[in-house]
């Protein structure tokens, strides 16, 4: 298999897998695609929770599946390793409302959340410009 042929593959597949945007050869972080211009809040339910590769390939993302009256859709919620101050936790089953930015990503439509609220629990990951709660300095990626 010639080298360029191999690349592609491997491209593929990293992002089939990964479930993350290939951009100029590398990886976008998923923080990279929030747009406060996209921001709305929807309701629904947890379908089912995921751990993800992250935008760097390293590390893992949480993610859940939310079933609204308006399809299902994919929700990226944190990396794993953080840990908001709130006592909210999340399961299959559970009735959520949702803030994020809504994103196209190859294949889906996607929420990159800002906040989760399930009954009185607030779990806040992103700030209204969409500055992740785990961001130190300039870096909005993942510790």
């Amino acid at each position: 298999m010639k080298i360029k042929s191999a690349g592609i593959l491997m491209g593929c597949l990293c992002l089939l897998a990964a479930g993350s945007w290939a951009h100029a050869g590398g990886r976008i972080h998923y923080s990279n695609l929030y747009n406060p211009a996209t921001v709305k809040t929807t309701r629904g339910e947890v379908v089912s929770l995921a751990k993800t590769i992250s935008g760097n390939g390293k590390r893992y993302c949480e993610t859940l599946m939310l079933k609204t009256q308006d399809g299902t859709f994919w929700v990226i919620l944190k990396p794993e390793n953080f840990r908001p101050k709130t006592s909210l936790t999340l399961q299959p089953g559970d009735q959520v409302e949702i803030t994020g930015s809504w994103v196209s990503l190859p294949g889906k439509t996607a929420i990159i959340a800002a906040t989760v609220k399930k009954g009185n629990d607030l779990m806040v990951l992103r700030d209204p410009t969409g500055r992740p709660a785990w961001a130190v300095g300039n870096d909005w990626h993942a510790p």
